[in-house]
């Protein structure tokens, strides 16, 4: 096998500019793509620095659903700091919790797709 890599997952949004804000403007990520496409915008935003990216796309492309909402996982090195800089820019999160695999915090995007921030303990530390 010749896989290296998550190249990136495909988020249901119904507001392209809307869902692009919301992960530039509130989370923080850098947009790399934003052009017209063969069925409407292509949008792909990553963390700073990731090698994977997020595809937002509409619920359904020429027939093929992509239903929604769905649900991932970012890491962070501060979630609680994370957490405040979330509130402060009007996001609603969940206190953060200790849990075995890390201290977790959990937010929405606006079409309801979950967004889970992890500061992860040794036995949540993926890859190892």
């Amino acid at each position: 096998m010749n896989i290296s890599h998550l190249q990136y997952l495909t988020v249901p949004v119904a507001d392209h500019a809307k869902a692009r804000d919301f992960y530039v403007d509130k989370l923080g990520f850098d947009l790399l793509v934003d052009v017209p496409g063969p069925h409407g915008r292509f949008v792909m935003v990553s963390p700073k620095g990731a090698s994977t990216g997020l595809v937002l796309t509409d619920y359904e492309v020429d027939g093929l659903s992509f239903g929604g909402p769905l649900s991932f996982q970012l890491h962070t090195t501060d979630v609680d700091a994370d957490v405040e800089a979330l509130r402060a820019a009007g996001v609603a999160v969940e206190d953060p919790q200790e849990l075995p695999w890390g201290r977790t915090a959990s937010i929405k995007d606006p079409d309801g797709n979950g967004i889970g921030l992890l500061e992860p303990s040794e036995y949540g530390n993926w890859p190892r």
